[in-house]
């Protein structure tokens, strides 16, 4: 089959649904597939003089300049990469597979030609979905009841899309390639009382929760207590806690196994895939309930679960992994058995299985 990606814009940056789609392009092509990635340099179309004059030379400075387009993960040498000026009919090239991968390109591709192929649609805007203002979450409903065949990559998705009227054909959630992350250092052989999170600037990634929660455990346990944040931007960290900044995929996998517990304490999130990465590697998990979570960490099974916006609460989950060692191993191996079963090779096999079938 002829399959084609629209994503929403060209960005060089390590960000996590991009990394989906360029993934499934690979999986699908080495299945024998003729795939092809576009990035527009606008989503919508455009007809004044500017826009028509600076679309060619866009396109020819970004392949000038990096080379390959795709500089976070290795991509196939027969995944075709095209910079287009919009996501117009003009620009789509024929295919049997359309696939939007995110709200915007959704809107944009609901009135794509029959010649662009059944038009497929995977879902992931949870947690903007949460947290946009209204006139967005009403488009963003919109899009979910329109001409695709819907692909949830949660249940918290698969629910979203559900109670704005829409109807999901599949949930496929997003895999882990367990060559990148494993479990270097068993749980009962990590330093006590580390800790791990993500620093993300958004509000509703909970960073501030973050701070909160390890400020109450620094009172707790004082000197002793080892914090670790990792992210792109860093924001003002109390002194105490340490800072890794843009790691790369190796430093992310040691700093995950050098963690007792992970927390991450995101308000909203249609997967949270920080979290499955570390208990991947062996990091026992405390995590708010944002939603996308619910896959994967079930309260005193897999992980510990505190409501949104508690970081009192998350410090005492954290606490009790501390003090209850016996009880951090365990949940520790438990989810990482549990999280075995995210493999991109199933991932990929059931997208393909979907888009052959319809």
């Amino acid at each position: 089959m002829k399959i084609v990606f629209a994503l929403p814009a060209y960005l060089r940056g390590p960000i996590g649904g991009f990394h989906v789609h360029f993934t499934y392009a690979n999986l699908l092509q080495s299945s024998g597939h003729d795939v092809t990635v576009l990035f527009p340099r606008k989503v919508f179309g455009s007809e004044t003089i500017s826009d028509r004059v600076r679309a060619p030379f866009w396109a020819l400075k970004r392949r000038v300049l990096y080379n390959p387009l795709i500089s976070t993960m290795p991509m196939n040498a027969n995944v075709k990469v095209r910079l287009v000026p919009d996501l117009s009919a003009r620009n789509l090239p024929s295919a049997d597979v359309l696939i939007a991968t995110a709200w915007q390109t959704a809107e944009a591709l609901a009135d794509a030609p029959t010649r662009s192929g059944r038009k497929f649609y995977i879902v992931y805007d949870y947690e903007f979905f949460m947290t946009e203002p209204l006139t967005i979450r009403e488009r963003m409903a919109r899009t979910y009841r329109g001409d695709f065949t819907i692909v949830a990559t949660s249940s918290a998705v698969w629910d979203t899309v559900e109670g704005c009227g829409g109807r999901a054909e599949a949930k496929i959630v997003c895999g882990l390639d367990f060559n990148s992350f494993g479990l270097d250092v068993l749980p009962e052989n990590r330093t006590p009382l580390t800790l791990g999170f993500p620093m993300r600037a958004t509000t509703f990634k909970g960073a501030i929760d973050a701070i909160k929660a390890a400020s109450l455990l620094r009172e707790r346990y004082g000197e002793r207590l080892c914090v670790t944040a990792f992210g792109t931007n860093r924001m003002d960290l109390p002194e105490w806690i340490n800072w890794l900044q843009y790691p790369s995929q190796p430093e992310l996998r040691k700093f995950y196994n050098q963690q007792s517990v992970f927390l991450l304490p995101s308000h909203y999130e249609g997967w949270g895939l920080p979290a499955v990465e570390a208990m991947a590697c062996g990091a026992a998990l405390v995590t708010a309930d944002n939603g996308g979570s619910r896959d994967y960490a079930f309260h005193e099974d897999t992980a510990l679960v505190a409501p949104i916006k508690r970081p009192d609460l998350l410090a005492e989950g954290v606490a009790r992994l501390f003090e209850d060692n016996s009880f951090r191993i365990k949940l520790a191996h438990s989810g990482h058995s549990f999280v075995q079963r995210f493999r991109w090779e199933t991932a990929g096999q059931q997208l393909e299985d979907l888009l052959t079938k319809l």
